[in-house]
């Protein structure tokens, strides 16, 4: 979108030009229109082979007008050209684009312009899970500008280098995630783990516990050094495993992706329960969880961070790190005076990665939430606001280019009755806001049911992920919004939006 403060300059060069300046021209000449120049871009760091690549816009000269930009030839660094097919389905370049802005100078009645949106112009784009092994290539890219009919252009061959390092592991598993190695006898190794994501020119290398063993840098299989003695019947450890690319040398991690039991006598381990995701909400940023996406907010609400669900309701599923939990809280009836305006946004939950839980493992999202203060339309009865819950499997940081699959009807949820949850009271899809009553009004879709009135109660909510295990991006959303038009005002016990809570979300792995 457009940043407001530069309506005025598009509309300017509109009106006064014929034509709106990028920016990045450089010593520009109306009066001498010609072929575009100059075109640079920067380099992109870290960019990884099959992974997603979004360039900086670039810098060049276009003499005042808005050139088109166009990608017309792509090679490895043998100089073999990448295929069309391939270059059409994951390659693209961005241009510009129109919009609509609405702009009120003084007390003169609104006015709309279309404008030109120059900001991400030139901007080069492949798509995640392309086919280009690691290395370098190389782009020829053609601007082309119009002044008064008069077409210009200009082709840069290899303005653009692109080197694509290999990938790196995103994940490891051993099966089974416990395993007993015994001080005596050949059961004294690990089984071979699984590698996820990372090209295959690659070694293993113990960070930690080299008193106690070895690994195989070409195999990964642990073996507990001989004469090593336990601590305890068993001592139970968790080595950090590194993978290191032997292309670049760069390392990744892993801690507590295997459990070993050390004892002198098999022992029975117990299936991994693994924490994948569990936020506090501490602040609204990734670094605690979550980010919020504001699609209609002309009142200005946003999401407040409260006490949490209660502890005797979550259990033991919280935690004990988790000390500063919160809950999230988005009140559209705030402020309290005057109408309420129709409201739309999202709390997006960090996104996980569930590659290296295809094989073994069940994946489940749970989460607590409630409804306090919502009043049915007196119009016709239904409810003014809703939460939804969503998933994606490519959302990139970008709201509006991922797709959102809505997975409400799919949760199984269970409401708080007397401070717990009941087992056997759990049912398929989610409670209807408010408290069931329809004071004389048709029952909008049949939708309410008093046996499952959740006003101002709490309900767990879980989600089996079993369509998205083995998925490496998966993110959970959650979509407030009004269903009225215009604006309502309150007046007991019609026409109140409510507010809606969201606590101690999470997403668990169990191994089956």
């Amino acid at each position: 979108m457009i940043k407001p403060l530069r309506f005025l300059t598009f509309i300017l060069a509109i009106i006064f030009l014929g034509c709106v300046e990028d920016s990045f021209v450089e010593n520009v000449n109306l009066n001498v229109p010609q072929a575009p120049t100059g075109l640079k871009y920067a380099n992109v760091i870290s960019a990884r082979e099959f992974g997603i690549v979004i360039t900086a816009p670039p810098t060049y000269n276009s003499y005042g007008a808005v050139p088109y930009f166009e990608i017309v030839a792509i090679r490895d660094k043998d100089g073999t050209a990448i295929s069309q097919s391939i270059a059409d389905q994951y390659f693209s370049i961005l241009n510009a684009t129109e919009e609509i802005v609405t702009v009120q100078v003084d007390n003169s009645p609104n006015k709309q312009y279309t404008v030109l949106n120059t900001d991400d112009i030139g901007r080069i784009r492949i798509n995640n899970n392309n086919p280009l092994p690691e290395g370098s290539y190389f782009f020829d890219i053609k601007m082309t500008s119009t002044f008064d009919g008069q077409v210009f252009e200009s082709t840069f061959e290899d303005v653009f280098e692109l080197y694509l390092g290999p990938a790196l592991a995103s994940g490891v598993l051993y099966i089974p995630g416990g395993q007993n190695l015994l001080t005596s006898g050949t059961n004294n190794q690990t089984t071979e783990p699984i590698v996820f994501g990372a090209n295959p020119d690659f070694r293993f290398e113990l960070a930690d516990n080299l008193d106690k063993f070895t690994i195989d840098a070409n195999t990964g299989v642990i073996k507990l050094n001989s004469g090593y003695s336990p601590s305890s019947e068993p001592e139970i450890v968790s080595p950090t495993i590194n993978i290191v690319s032997n292309i670049s040398q760069e390392i990744v991690s892993f801690s507590n992706v295997v459990a070993i039991y050390i004892s002198n006598n098999p022992v029975t381990i117990p299936k991994q329960t693994i924490q994948l995701s569990y936020p506090t909400f501490e602040f609204e940023n990734t670094a605690y969880g979550f980010r919020i996406h504001d699609v209609e907010n002309s009142t200005g609400l946003f999401w407040q961070r409260l006490a949490p669900a209660p502890g005797a309701l979550v259990g033991d599923d919280r935690p004990v790190e988790n000390v500063n939990q919160k809950r999230l809280e988005v009140n559209i009836v705030r402020p309290s005076a005057g109408n309420q305006l129709p409201h739309e946004s999202w709390a997006i939950m960090n996104s996980v990665d569930l590659t290296a839980y295809q094989y073994g493992f069940d994946v489940e999202t749970e989460f607590f939430s409630s409804n306090q203060f919502v009043e049915y339309l007196s119009s016709d009865g239904s409810s003014p606001s809703f939460l939804k819950a969503y998933i994606s499997t490519d959302y990139l940081g970008d709201f509006n280019s991922a797709t959102w699959t809505e997975i409400t009807d799919q949760l199984e949820s269970n409401i708080e009755s007397g401070g717990a949850f009941i087992d056997g009271n759990e049912f398929m899809g989610y409670p209807y806001p408010g408290d069931q009553n329809l004071r004389n009004f048709p029952n909008p879709g049949g939708l309410k049911d008093p046996a499952k009135n959740a006003d101002a109660k709490w309900i767990r909510s879980t989600f089996n992920m079993v369509d998205y295990v083995g998925m490496g991006n998966v993110t959970v959303a959650f979509r407030v919004y009004t269903t009225f038009s215009g604006s309502i005002s309150y007046s007991f016990p019609f026409d109140r939006s409510g507010r809606y809570l969201i606590s101690d979300f999470n997403i668990t792995a169990y191994e089956q």
